[in-house]
């Protein structure tokens, strides 16, 4: 069965609005600030072996915290977007740190991603999930959100 993804693009972008509290991602005031490199997630065009294995990975995503000082923050994810594009639930979208085993579902809610104090670098992994009798041809994407609070 010929299949053909042209690529799922992810927008990652900081926002500077807090969320609801969710898995320790309780918006505190003196926001941190974030960069994120490279600024779009782009997953290569899936072949075979990636819907037999069931997904296809990215490159890592570099998220630069600049926080000054010694109070602790946290860094959280969430989406933007319910879906990917031709009803592929956002869910099937998954990411998690670099060096990390498990992997979670990207959600439309804050989660923490993980804690720190200072300034630093933390490296995170996207993944979609790949079915052969459910996903079509075509471009998906989202727009992600990475945001930090102090405390």
């Amino acid at each position: 069965m010929p299949w053909a993804l042209a690529a799922l693009a992810v927008g990652i972008m900081a926002v500077p609005r807090p969320a609801a509290a969710q898995a320790g991602c309780d918006p505190q005031p003196g926001r941190i600030r974030l960069r994120m490199s490279p600024a779009a997630v782009v997953f290569p065009t899936p072949g075979a072996i990636d819907f037999d294995l069931g997904w296809i990975e990215s490159a890592p995503v570099e998220v630069r915290v600049n926080a000054l000082g010694q109070k602790g923050w946290t860094l959280c994810l969430r989406s933007e977007d319910a879906d990917l594009g031709g009803g592929k639930p956002v869910g099937e979208l998954e990411w998690r740190l670099e060096g990390d085993p498990g992997w979670q579902p990207i959600d439309l809610v804050d989660r923490l991603v993980t804690r720190g104090s200072g300034s630093t670098r933390v490296l995170v992994r996207f993944r979609v999930l790949l079915d052969w009798a459910v996903d079509g041809a075509g471009t998906h994407g989202a727009v992600l959100a990475f945001s930090g609070h102090r405390g």
